[in-house]
């Protein structure tokens, strides 16, 4: 078994002038749920491409205990799931809900197998957990926003993977459509061990299941620990560069700001 399925030492990325992350470090053991959490520009997002091998940069990056370059080999692609920004669509584009789930299995398949029996029927049971089956046969671009990102999350968890990167998966989507997605992550954790790296900026829409957080600003780690820590008003108001407070309410910790 992996000690750590990541490992980033010293991971510095620059474009231009700009220094996007500055000698970030972080081991990940299999099966933690991880928030990396900021503002914007803080430099999540950047964190996500370096480990999915979409971004360039110094310093040393292990996955499954093996040194990794920037690039990845076919196998430890589709060892790595990518759930991104919630994306526009056109609605006559021709391909139907179930289509766009069973594309995430055309990597193990390779280019020149098609899907068969066995991957639609995974994609059906996929659907059916994120209670969206009865819209299979309906085409994407007519989806809302939160049934196009859980279409989104089926596709990345078609593929298999052991690590699952998720790029603000509930921005622009409604409270309760939040919630939902959030718990879906959470059930997706338990019932699949997948190590899973979340970023976001919304304290208060965070999966049940999220134990560990690292908060980042302006490229550099500020905490890595446990959430109850993370979430004190000191922290977050370190944070966000602004004066916040925290509050319990049945069971659950919020975000208050003056």
């Amino acid at each position: 078994m992996d000690r750590y399925i990541i490992e980033l030492e010293g991971i510095t990325v620059r474009k231009g002038r700009g220094l996007l992350l500055d000698n970030i470090s972080l081991s990940v053991p299999r099966s933690e749920c991880v928030g990396i959490i900021g503002p914007n520009g803080a430099g999540k997002t950047t964190l996500l491409n370096v480990i999915a091998g979409f971004e360039r940069f110094t310093g040393r990056l292990s996955l499954f205990e093996r040194r990794e370059s920037w690039k990845r080999d076919r196998a430890t692609r589709l060892r790595i799931g990518y759930v991104p920004q919630l994306f526009q669509i056109d609605p006559a584009f021709p391909i139907l809900a179930s289509e766009a789930v069973i594309t995430g299995s055309i990597g193990r398949l390779g280019l020149f197998n098609s899907p068969g029996r066995q991957e639609r029927e995974r994609a059906m049971q996929l659907m059916e957990m994120m209670r969206m089956a009865h819209l299979a046969d309906r085409p994407l671009g007519q989806l809302s926003g939160g049934e196009r990102q859980k279409v989104s999350l089926a596709r990345a968890i078609i593929q298999k993977p052991d690590i699952l990167l998720m790029d603000e998966p509930t921005a622009n989507l409604d409270i309760a459509v939040q919630k939902e997605v959030m718990d879906l992550v959470s059930e997706i954790h338990r019932q699949q061990g997948l190590t899973i790296l979340l970023v976001t900026h919304d304290f208060n829409m965070l999966p049940p299941s999220m134990s560990r957080a690292v908060l980042l600003y302006r490229g550099k780690t500020i905490f890595d620990g446990d959430m109850d820590t993370a979430m004190s008003g000191e922290i977050l108001s370190r944070l966000f560069q602004y004066p916040l407070e925290t509050f319990d309410r049945n069971g659950k910790r919020f975000v208050s700001y003056d």
